[in-house]
């Protein structure tokens, strides 16, 4: 089974093929199941304590699986008070749920640890899109997270990351992008060396791992 951990564009699952939708409070419908629903830092309201009330709902929903995509955004205008107790919340409440947490982070990585190791977060933390080196890479695996990687690896720029990270601590996404996750299977297989089947096999033990849902 192919495992895209977060997509925009999810296509009709079936038996060889499972996506994660991102829903985002505020701008998208729960249209897609199974999904993720979260605050995005680019869509934090100005009464705010009223989108969290319908996330929390949304939250109740059992299709909704983990909480997120959120997180903190340097290149956005939303300021960044606001951005920091928006995804804080977000942090108490996959805490409270006992859901793993699936973040957004544009040139804030120092910053996101912060709000998660203030937050005592206590769920599977999941950094989406991630593409940078594999020193930071280290540090965010060293707390324990996963990485999620994308279309950005074909560029080829990351073989040092493809090559020393942790299977175990690996998903695969298209994100906003329209290329089938299976070609970012392929790529990652021939940068690593690994067969199809075995890296497919990886990434639904870590899914069974992280989430509560069955595949089945």
């Amino acid at each position: 089974m192919y495992i895209d951990i977060h997509t925009h564009h999810p296509k009709t699952l079936s038996n060889s093929y499972f996506a994660l939708a991102n829903m985002i409070v505020s701008k998208d419908y729960l249209t897609y199941k199974p999904c993720s629903v979260g605050i995005h830092p680019w869509y934090v309201d100005h009464d705010f304590d009223k989108q969290f009330e319908a996330l929390v709902q949304l939250q109740a929903n059992e299709a909704v699986i983990a909480v997120g995509e959120c997180g903190l955004d340097k290149m956005h205008s939303t300021p960044w008070d606001r951005q920091v107790m928006a995804f804080e919340r977000q942090i108490g409440l996959a805490n409270e749920l006992n859901k793993p947490i699936i973040v957004h982070c544009v040139r804030a990585y120092a910053e996101v640890l912060t709000s998660l190791m203030r937050m005592k977060t206590k769920v599977p933390v999941i950094l989406h899109g991630y593409s940078k080196n594999w020193e930071l890479a280290k540090t965010l695996l060293h707390h324990g997270y996963y990485l999620s990687l994308g279309a950005n690896i074909l560029k080829g720029q990351h073989l040092d990351l493809l090559q020393n990270i942790p299977l175990d601590r690996l998903f695969l996404e298209t994100d906003d992008k329209t290329i089938a996750i299976s070609d970012i299977y392929a790529y990652f297989c021939h940068a690593r060396k690994l067969t199809k089947e075995q890296l497919q096999e990886q990434i639904v033990q870590n899914f069974n791992r992280v989430f509560n849902y069955s595949l089945v």
